[in-house]
């Protein structure tokens, strides 16, 4: 048998394989990517509902997911057929100490002689723990059924304006500064500053609910971030 060939290329590879084994190095860790503070916007959200409503809780009853239409299509839908608004609020909780821009893509149809329930819409960080459909928001904007745009802090409003025109989508942003004082904006343009969050809604998740029937509002893109 002619060994020593054998041990003579083996003792000749052993420093490459022991350089090939000393090269070798972690390339990552998902435990270290992890964020250690799941309610913090530095990891943002967007949900475009391509996956349906998975990342929210609903009201009862439930909001449509809506597949023939968004911003691009799908889209969360208001499936009211009565005075009961429906929508829900995101399984997910942001704190709002840091800053906080919370924004929606939303449709509103406009009235008409068909409609039994006028569309109104809110969107924003929410006042309540449960989706109970109340309207109102902690920090956010109300469309009402008289067309009117309202400013909300802590649950009431600041302000009001004239809504943006109905049956095209528009964005609606609000930001909470690390001072707590929040900024509204409409399609990018900032409308009004002021109110103050009370430390109650330190810790919140996103609202979005509606009324409507026929013309149920839409919404889509719902985003938290930082600025």
């Amino acid at each position: 048998m002619k060994l020593r060939p054998l041990l003579l290329a083996l003792l000749l590879a052993a420093p490459v394989l022991s350089g090939a084994e000393g090269s070798c190095r972690r390339i990552s860790n998902s435990g270290d990517e992890e964020n250690p503070d799941p309610t913090s916007p530095a990891t943002p959200f967007l949900d475009s509902f391509n996956g349906g409503l998975t990342f929210w809780r609903t009201t009862v009853p439930t909001p449509n997911y809506q597949l023939s239409g968004g911003n691009p299509l799908p889209s969360m839908e208001v499936r009211s057929i009565s005075g009961f608004a429906t929508g829900g609020l995101t399984v997910r909780t942001f704190n709002i100490s840091g800053w906080l821009l919370i924004e929606a893509d939303v449709l509103r149809l406009a009235v008409t002689a068909q409609t039994t329930v006028t569309p109104q819409f809110w969107i924003g960080l929410s006042d309540e723990v449960d989706p109970t459909g109340t309207p109102g928001v902690a920090a956010g904007m109300w469309v009402d059924a008289s067309n009117i745009l309202h400013f909300q802090v802590n649950g009431a409003d600041i302000g009001t304006a004239s809504a943006p025109t109905a049956g095209v989508w528009h964005r609606f942003t609000t930001t909470i500064r690390t001072d707590r004082v929040v900024e509204f904006r409409v399609d990018g343009g900032l409308l009004l500053t002021g109110g103050f969050v009370d430390s109650i809604f330190l810790t919140r998740p996103i609202e979005a609910c509606g009324i409507g029937y026929p013309e149920r509002p839409r919404f889509d893109n719902v985003a938290a971030r930082l600025p």
